[in-house]
């Protein structure tokens, strides 16, 4: 299983120097919430006003250990909801610019910076108070309200399982729908945030799921390359989400991610973009896992697609970067990746790690179809670097959420490409 070889490749890691880094847009506060026995009960017999509706997804979600997410549209009856949790689990920061930029202060980084255009006063707190220099845009943040995000995390056994998953420890997200203006600038403040932002090399950018029409679209992208012109050495990178929207998928894959020099996505998300460029049909996805071989060359086809120097995906096991051979440094990315790795499984829990079965598994199997490597983990094709590593795995789960944040923004700000 070639352990022995990627323990060492882990222990030669090296944590290179980063420059300060911006994080947006979207940051909010989360409401963790452990799924018991007697929880679903309750919402099996219905007595949490409203959950009725949202029952099956999580069935589905917990059947497939796969991460999901729905946004309740109207406000009321997601204020409604979320009163009803309101005594329940526990507050921590969310949304992906919020974790990430939680998550980068951490390491050995000068200055982050997050812009949030129009965060409630609890949000800006929390990042003030992790030493984050938070952007809100806007004089009256402390009349904003934080609207609290639910996350119910799970454990395999709940329910039974479909058969052919991968039991793990996971979450369902029930959250409202953000208005397009908490990802998109004002036009008044732009000179000077591009001001602010001038000393950063790296901009992990998210929330793009709020945007609705074409033109905020076309308007968010502008900006977006506004932000890769303050410095020759900027490189911005556009983390994606699950369950969007088929027409904002559309819209994201032909103006957001052609704006930008890298994307970080997990298995689904690809899925559903690589269903865009074949112009497929959306609702017809399987939640069961693809192949190794098919995850790597579906990001090489995204990033031949839109043109973008990087894509980084992260799913179960294992850890792939897709580069363009002129630019590349793989060494260098897969000691980003090997960090990240490592990172995230610090933040999923404590007590021992080992390296992912699945993750050495997906190794040997990629190896025989793109191999051979000269060096472990590394293989070309055509014009494009793939760079690999298998997981690590913390052995006493005790959360997942925003796990794929912790671990996307650490592998790109600590790549050098």
């Amino acid at each position: 299983m070639n352990t022995g070889i990627w323990e060492k490749i882990y222990e030669s890691m090296k944590i290179p120097r980063m420059d300060p880094v911006l994080t947006g847009f979207n940051a909010n506060i989360d409401r963790i919430i452990q799924v018991t026995p007697a929880l679903l009960r309750s919402f099996e017999q219905h007595e949490v006003p409203g959950f009725e509706a949202i029952l099956p997804r999580l069935k589905q979600s917990m059947r497939y250990s796969a991460a999901d997410e729905v946004f309740i549209r109207e406000l009321s009856a997601y204020r409604k909801l979320s009163e009803h949790f309101s005594c329940s689990g526990n507050l921590s920061m969310g949304g992906q610019a919020g974790i990430a930029a939680m998550n980068v202060k951490k390491l050995i980084i000068p200055s982050v910076t997050c812009a949030v255009p129009g965060a409630g006063l609890q949000t800006c707190s929390l990042l003030q108070e992790a030493g984050v220099v938070p952007l809100a845009f806007e004089s009256g943040v402390t009349d904003r309200p934080d609207m609290p995000h639910l996350i119910f995390e799970y454990s395999p056994g709940l329910v039974p399982p479909s058969e052919g998953v991968v039991l793990r420890n996971n979450r369902f997200i029930v959250s409202p729908i953000h208005d397009a203006s908490t990802v998109i600038i004002p036009d008044a403040s732009m000179t000077l945030f591009l001001e602010q932002i001038r000393a950063c090399r790296r901009a992990f950018l998210s929330g793009y799921q709020y945007l609705r029409t074409e033109r905020e679209f076309v308007t968010a992208a502008g900006q977006i390359r506004l932000i890769r012109s303050v410095h020759s050495l900027m490189r911005t990178h556009v983390e994606c989400v699950s369950n969007a929207d088929p027409d904002v998928i559309a819209m994201m894959f032909r103006h957001i991610l052609p704006a930008t020099d890298s994307i970080g996505l997990n298995e689904r998300e690809l899925g559903m973009f690589m269903h865009t460029l074949r112009k497929g049909d959306q609702t017809s996805m399987s939640l069961l896992p693809s192949s190794p071989v098919t995850n790597v060359r579906d990001a090489i086809a995204l990033a031949d697609a839109t043109g973008v120097s990087r894509v980084h995906l992260h799913t179960f096991g294992y850890y792939i970067v897709i580069l363009k051979s002129k630019t590349a440094q793989p060494e260098l990315s897969q000691h980003a990746l090997l960090l990240a790795a490592k990172v995230t499984a610090d933040s999923a829990g404590s007590g021992k790690q080992v390296l992912s079965r699945e993750g050495l598994m997906a190794y040997a199997e990629i190896r025989q179809v793109f191999g051979p490597d000269e060096t472990p983990g590394i293989f070309k094709k055509d014009d494009r670097i793939v760079v690999l590593v298998p997981a690590y795995i913390s052995q006493n789960v005790q959360k997942t959420t925003g796990l794929g944040d912790i671990l996307s923004s650490t592998a790109f700000v600590a790549d050098m490409f």
